[in-house]
């Protein structure tokens, strides 16, 4: 499930920890990108920084008690993390630990932090300690009695396990994320948008196709309604429709939904990398549907701009670690 590093120069879109793009845009954009319905200017995002920065310089004892001070370390490690200024969340968010330890414990907002932690982490390809932060945060959402909370552990669980290719253990917990927030009317739109990606993608993963493209109909249907039929969202999701109806075999489905889905995300990211990778994969599709001359003009759009991005050292890096097949 999204909070968010630097997509272009215009807009950051913050997601609180709804890490959609842990699901289905961590397969597109290795920086870090994350959606929800509020989207905050980059001018925004650097003033709310600034004014946590002055406030976590007070934010110590005894100036102030430990909940109250670890409360803005959280906040400010989040919107470290949005800005993709990965190693300062790091720090931010084991300084709000080590504050929020202090009895009287909040044990809410530790298991928010170890949350949190776990996504950066994920973000930044350590797995490995992205697992045992998350797994952390189940444990103490558990013991608090925090049942409101656990879904989010799940989605994020399930995020994960995604991205390692353990498609049993993502549907497991996608699905259990999923049927919470349906019945929870205080969910926000982004969390229940994000479980079906993944929940969908763990399906795909496992060559389940049908039920997966039942379940991207009705993410397609949410996003339309959440963020618009023109934005980012809208365009990643109405793609992965189609490549699902692609590789279940149905190609006269597909191609419309890629093309139109490309467009979108044309529109919306220009050429970043994740746009280029959505361009290659519609250029295979191309060449298996038969329209040879459509992907050979791709392809060649497609060659001159990564030539120029792989001299560039941020999206060069970048145009290594995307992989759309985490989703399938």
């Amino acid at each position: 499930m999204r909070a968010f590093s630097m997509l272009c120069s215009k807009f950051v879109i913050l997601s609180r920890r709804s890490s959609i793009i842990l699901t289905c845009l961590a397969a597109c954009s290795a920086g870090g990108l994350r959606l929800n319905a509020q989207i905050l200017t980059q001018e925004d995002l650097q003033n709310e920084t600034a004014e946590y920065e002055v406030a976590s310089r007070s934010a110590e004892l005894p100036h102030m008690p430990a909940i109250a001070a670890g409360r803005i370390w959280l906040h400010l490690g989040v919107l470290y993390q949005d800005a993709g200024r990965f190693g300062q969340a790091e720090i931010a968010y084991e300084h709000a630990m080590r504050l929020l330890t202090i009895a009287p414990v909040s044990r809410p907002d530790l298991a928010d932090a170890l949350d949190n932690l776990g996504t950066l982490y994920a973000e930044s390809g350590n797995l490995k300690d992205a697992e045992h932060a998350e797994k952390n945060a189940v444990k103490m959402r558990e013991a608090a009695g925090l049942k409101s909370e656990l879904p989010r552990s799940w989605y994020h669980l399930a995020t994960l396990y995604l991205h390692q290719h353990r498609s049993a253990n993502a549907r497991e917990f996608a699905q259990r994320a999923a049927e919470a927030f349906s019945e929870d009317r205080n969910a926000l739109p982004e969390n229940k948008l994000g479980t079906l990606l993944v929940l969908a993608s763990s399906l795909c993963q496992s060559h389940q196709y049908p039920e997966a493209i039942a379940h991207l109909q009705s993410a397609l249907q949410l996003s339309n309604n959440l963020y618009g039929p023109e934005q980012l969202p809208t365009g990643l999701n109405t793609f992965l429709l189609g490549y699902a109806y692609w590789q279940s075999g149905d190609l006269v489905s597909a191609n419309p939904l890629m093309q139109r889905g490309s467009d979108i995300l044309g529109k919306t990211l220009g050429w970043h990398p994740a746009y280029l990778f959505v361009l290659t994969q519609y250029a295979q599709f191309l060449r298996k549907a038969h329209q040879q001359d459509a992907a050979h003009a791709i392809e060649q759009e497609i060659k001159q701009k990564r030539t120029h991005l792989n001299s560039e050292p941020k999206f060069g890096q970048q145009l290594q670690m995307i992989d759309i097949a985490v989703l399938f």
